[in-house]
């Protein structure tokens, strides 16, 4: 049976909610300014740390790699993760706040997540809830090998029994969580391919190896051939996005490279991709007369969101901020290691509501509407007090 626990009032919540919302705004506006790359995120460490310690919040560095994490309270059961890292995009020159770090750019909505995160923090220190929360700044969501896998190697999520994520979402109306049992992103993994030959004339085809249409073969039949080897009921694709080969139009060159992602919505499907991959790799080649060698690169698994976690924030969220701010949401093909930690504990990825009329995620016209971040913080910390009261 459930044990019953208090939780912090209603109103009492939205109060400190309002009260810190400018200060991660502000943060926000600043962290936005200092993008960094995966697994070097020391500055934005470093302001989030600050900005903690400017209140009196006690948190613990991974230093010297970047990250940190925090408790309220002793045991924590319940956990809220933010993300830290940006994308190697130019942000337009118009924008305000705009990127400090010629060609890098928070175009992901990392530093949203992080501000509300702050802003979480602040509201629990506050309220003192009955049962202990662990909220996690996470290094190279947007890297592999991925920072979520590395905390789950570091045991940061070993003990707790529920675990939340927010992600911007651009097409969602500010006040709106959209919320999805089951999966709700795809896995990611990569692959790079080199089509191999002896090289030739192209007035004499039929002494060489033609690599040049043996790689335009794999381009054109290894998706079908490997969605073959998949159930039909399941989800999956595979996309190149990058073919490189020959320098010169009458020379059939040695070797083409071909680079792309395989994605799947199925943790057993995704279990069996990379054989498969291989299997319908060696029969194309063969046909050509081709050699060939794959480097097969294990991303992330989909994106699972646990049905009893999804209930317990969608109702918190409802009654904390109004019936009409949680909405179903779509499933997508893009990758989140948030995947990473619900292979330890049961948790949900919910999609905060961001629209501005800017563009898409990992666009560089992709732009955050700053409402989103009080409200992220108001739904974060109901949520987060929800999933105690579950427990």
């Amino acid at each position: 049976m459930p044990s019953h626990k208090a939780a912090a009032p209603a109103d009492e919540v939205s109060k400190v909610a309002d009260e810190v919302s400018k200060i991660a705004v502000e943060l926000r506006r600043t962290l936005h300014q200092h993008p960094e790359p995966s697994h070097a995120e020391h500055e934005t460490t470093a302001l989030i740390s600050a900005a903690l310690s400017d209140h009196g919040i006690e948190h613990s560095l991974r230093a010297p790699s970047p990250g940190l994490w925090l408790d309220i309270g002793s045991s924590p059961q319940v956990g809220f993760r933010a993300d830290l890292d940006a994308l190697p995009i130019e942000e337009p020159a118009d924008n305000a706040p705009r990127s400090r770090n010629p060609g890098w750019m928070h175009a992901c909505g990392h530093d949203a997540h992080a501000a509300i995160a702050v802003g979480v923090a602040m509201v629990m220190s506050r309220v003192n809830p009955d049962g202990g929360v662990r909220v996690i700044f996470q290094p190279a969501e947007e890297a592999i090998p991925s920072g979520a896998a590395q905390l789950v190697a570091e045991g940061l999520v070993d003990e707790l029994k529920g675990l939340i994520a927010f992600h911007v979402d651009p097409s969602l109306e500010v006040g709106r969580v959209g919320v999805k049992a089951g999966a709700v992103t795809g896995s990611a993994d990569a692959f790079n391919i080199i089509i191999h030959g002896p090289g030739g004339h192209t007035a004499r085809p039929e002494k060489t190896v033609d690599v040049i249409d043996a790689a335009a073969r794999v381009v054109r039949e290894l998706p079908g051939v490997v969605r073959h080897g998949v159930d039909s009921r399941v989800p999956m694709t595979l996309v190149f996005g990058a073919v490189r080969g020959g320098d010169a139009g009458n020379v059939i060159p040695t070797r083409v490279a071909l680079r792309g992602t395989i994605r799947t919505l199925d943790i057993p499907t995704w279990d069996m991709l990379p054989t498969l991959i291989e299997s319908a790799l060696s029969h194309l080649t063969a046909i050509a007369g081709a050699d060939y060698t794959l480097e097969y690169q294990r991303g992330i698994p989909p994106v699972i969101n646990d049905r009893g976690v999804v209930e317990a924030a969608a109702q918190a969220i409802s009654e904390a901020c109004g019936p009409d701010s949680v909405v179903d949401t779509d499933t997508s093909m893009g990758g989140e290691d948030f995947s990473n930690y619900l292979s330890i504990v049961p948790g949900a990825l919910l999609r905060l509501g961001a629209f501005s009329g800017g563009g898409d995620l990992h666009s560089a016209s992709f732009k955050v509407n700053e409402a989103a971040i009080p409200f992220g913080i108001k739904a974060g910390a109901a949520a987060v007090l929800g999933m105690l009261k579950r427990l």
